[in-house]
């Protein structure tokens, strides 16, 4: 049977604050709570479980387990519905929000957002979303052209990163042959950066060579054509 088939009409009432402030002012999870209730019973749910995250930021779905707990759920089919009061209840970047908004329309469950009176159930919240993703994805294609026309301009200038522009290497010639050398032997850049170090080499910056360094640094000297 399937998680359509199968899917049981309970409704997650997702409740978060992040700091002890916002349970102070108004905007606490028992508040919070009342209005979900409200409104899933509007929405013709019976049975809901509620599900409560404190003290947990909404930069990201990372580190709150609850959430992601919820849409594991959802996507098994063990509930229909997730209620939020806002949006940024749910997800802060645009991002997160549209990758549950896919695993909502994937595994057909709902999404309803209190604050936009927006409910994924219905075409008009169906269309809202769509044109929410349609922005984003506009969005990352415009800064994507924006940034070849600007790597098309440097060329048609001559102008490369790292020499004209940019930052430059303060990497002597003799440390560049140096890496250069140590490279064509086949050593790892955690190598060459204890080699450097054992044979007190210093840096450019800080108080010793890491591999990080080495792997920028050759990735810039490529560029330049210096190594």
């Amino acid at each position: 049977m399937s998680a359509k088939s199968a899917r049981k009409e309970i409704a997650l009432l997702y409740a978060r604050v992040s700091t002890q402030m916002q349970v102070n002012d108004g905007m606490s999870l028992d508040a919070q709570e009342r209005d979900l209730k409200r409104a899933a019973e509007h929405a013709g749910f019976t049975e809901f479980e509620i599900l409560r995250e404190e003290g947990r930021s909404g930069k990201s779905i990372k580190g709150r387990p609850v959430l992601s707990a919820a849409l594991a759920k959802l996507d098994k089919g063990e509930a229909a519905a997730i209620f939020v009061t806002r949006i940024d209840r749910l997800a802060r970047s645009t991002q997160d929000f549209l990758s549950i908004v896919d695993r909502a329309n994937s595994n057909n469950w709902r999404i309803v957002m209190l604050d936009l009176n927006l409910d994924t159930a219905s075409y008009q919240g169906r269309f809202v979303v769509t044109i929410m993703s349609a922005l984003a994805e506009m969005e990352r294609a415009i800064i994507a052209e924006r940034q070849k026309d600007v790597h098309r301009d440097r060329r048609e200038k001559g102008k490369v990163w790292g020499v004209d522009l940019g930052l430059k290497t303060k990497v002597s010639a003799e440390v560049r042959l140096q890496i250069s050398e140590y490279r064509s032997l086949g050593m790892s850049y955690g190598k060459i950066a204890e080699k450097l170090n054992e044979e007190n080499i210093p840096p450019t910056r800080g108080a010793k060579w890491y591999a990080s360094t080495i792997h920028s640094l050759v990735n810039n000297l490529k560029d330049k054509g210096s190594i």
